[in-house]
Order: structure tokens, then C-alpha cells, then sequence
């Protein structure tokens, strides 16, 4: 008897400790960090891997990120070979049977940019472009719901916990949504120079081109090519010119001193951001006060 009731209680020490322990998620970047920290809330305990100011096309993992990645219950990843030098990581863990979510494979594949560079063999490389967070509506309409889900799938007693605040940030995200395609529709069909596509969805949503400077991940434009991307500006209906924080702004400060237009800086990743809505809402404001002249 007295076995049997010592059994028992362990078994609900045991329940009782899981269900007071949060969960351990890994985000891969910080927009995902961001959102999953506004979801999860006290039930997560949520670790961002690369931070805002790094690279994540060059990111390389030390052992501690190794070691995180492990213990965690859930990895979230942008995939599209965003984050290219942690896919063998990744797939060893998937294969271990860990939680791996890829957010660019939640989107069908019409949703997404297709783009082809040149290697290092001059071989045509094709992928598609990894910068899916910058849209408010596919963030709000495909990839928060998916990430409600996989919490709850670990999570059941706390996924109602999990779905209001993520109709919370849904609806900021419809709001900001609207007042950002209220302001960018008389600039539909302008262009916009940008050091690297990663706002082109962002643009995308609402008719803007991009031209980005920096097509591939560490090259620069040479001479003749700057030359011919001031030209490009002089002649077309440029609105604006954006360096990133996360990338070489050279060709963009000679882009500057060369032309008119008036130019700013961008950053796709959220450098001392505590929010994604935050994040979306500081760049749609570096882009008013360029494209207003201010």
C-alpha cells in the first residue's frame, strides 16, 4: 500500500513539475524570437540563435548554439537557405525526431520570389528569396497560425493561452497593414534602390519595385556597375535609396553623393526591437520620412 501511494505521488510530482517547467524554444532570428516571445509569454522560454546585428546567410554555430539547438522542444527556422550554414544542423535534428519548423514551408510556392545569381563557378544558382517576415499578411494570415499550432501540438493545456495572444497580434498586424497601404498607394509603380532584397516582399504587398544593389550574399558592384545604377536612378522614377544595417553600404553612400534622391537605412532583422510590430513600424517610418523629403 504504502509502495503503491509513494508511486503515486511521484507520478504527480512528475506531471505537476512538466507542467510548471516552460517550454524551450529556439528561434533561428530575431523576427521569429520576437513573435514567438508575444505568443509563448510566460509558458516559453524562447532563446534567439543569431542575433540582430549578424549575417544569417553567414552564420556559423559554436558549440554553445549546437548545444541550445539540442535542448530545445521546438527549433524554429526561416529555411529557404536563409540560414545556410545550419541546414546539416537542422536536418540531423529533424532526423532525431526534434521539432524543426520551417516558416518558408508554410507558404505555397506562388507566394514566394523567385531569384537566380551566379556562383562562384558562374553557374546559375536558383532559390527563393528567404525574406518572408517583412510581409504583415503573410505573417498574420499563414505563418502566426502555424506557429499557434505547433505550441498547441506540445502544449494542449495552454493552447488557448497560446490562440488569444496570437489574435492579439493578428490584429496589429491587420491594423498596421492598413496604415501602411494607406500611405504607400500614391507610390505605386515608383521604385525604390534597396543594398539587398530582403524588403522585397515587404514592397511587393504594396506595388513597389526594388532594385536591389547586392543581388547574392558578400559581393559588391564593381565601377561600371554603380555607374550604371546612377544613371538608373537619374532616369527612372525612383522614390528612394536604403542601405541595411546588415550589409555594405558603399555602393549605396556613392548611390547618395550621386543623385538627389533623398535616402535612408532599413533594417530587416530589429536591431534593439522589442516587438515585430515595432520592427515593421520603424521602417514604414524611415520610409515616410524619406519618401516625404524629410
Amino acid at each position: 500500500m504504502k509502495k503503491r501511494t509513494l508511486l503515486t505521488i511521484t507520478a504527480l510530482m512528475i506531471l505537476f513539475s512538466t507542467t510548471l517547467l516552460p517550454l524551450r524554444i529556439v528561434a533561428t532570428i530575431n523576427p521569429y524570437y520576437l513573435i514567438v516571445k508575444e505568443i509563448a509569454g510566460k509558458n516559453g522560454q524562447v532563446d534567439l540563435l543569431i542575433g540582430p546585428g549578424q549575417n544569417p546567410h553567414i552564420f556559423s554555430p559554436k558549440i554553445s548554439d549546437v548545444r541550445k539547438l539540442n535542448e530545445a522542444d521546438l527549433v524554429i527556422a526561416n529555411g529557404l537557405n536563409l540560414e545556410s550554414f545550419l541546414e546539416s544542423y537542422l536536418e540531423d535534428l529533424a532526423a532525431q525526431g526534434k521539432r524543426v519548423l520551417y516558416m518558408g514551408n508554410q507558404l505555397p510556392d506562388d507566394f514566394l520570389v523567385s531569384e537566380d545569381e551566379i556562383g562562384e563557378a558562374n553557374t546559375d544558382l536558383h532559390h527563393f528569396n528567404p525574406h518572408i517576415w517583412l510581409d504583415p499578411v503573410i505573417l498574420s494570415d499563414y505563418l502566426i497560425p502555424v506557429i499557434v499550432e505547433e505550441l498547441s501540438n506540445i502544449d494542449p493545456v495552454n493552447s488557448v493561452f497560446y490562440k488569444v495572444n496570437a489574435e492579439k497580434l493578428i490584429s496589429e498586424l491587420h491594423d498596421f497593414d492598413e496604415k501602411a497601404s494607406s500611405y504607400l498607394e500614391r507610390f505605386r509603380g515608383s521604385i525604390v534602390i534597396v543594398a539587398h532584397p530582403s524588403f522585397t516582399y515587404f514592397f511587393r504587398r504594396y506595388g513597389i519595385e526594388l532594385e536591389p544593389v547586392l543581388e547574392g550574399v558578400g559581393d559588391e558592384p564593381s565601377i561600371g556597375e554603380i555607374k550604371e545604377l546612377v544613371d538608373f536612378v537619374r532616369e527612372k522614377d525612383v522614390i528612394g535609396i536604403f542601405a541595411e544595417y546588415q550589409h555594405s553600404k558603399r555602393a549605396i553612400d556613392i548611390l547618395k553623393s550621386e543623385t538627389a534622391v533623398g535616402h535612408g537605412e532599413l533594417d530587416s532583422l530589429g536591431l534593439s526591437m522589442e516587438s515585430i510590430i515595432e520592427l515593421l513600424q520603424w521602417n514604414l517610418d524611415e520610409m515616410m520620412r524619406v519618401f516625404d523629403g524629410k
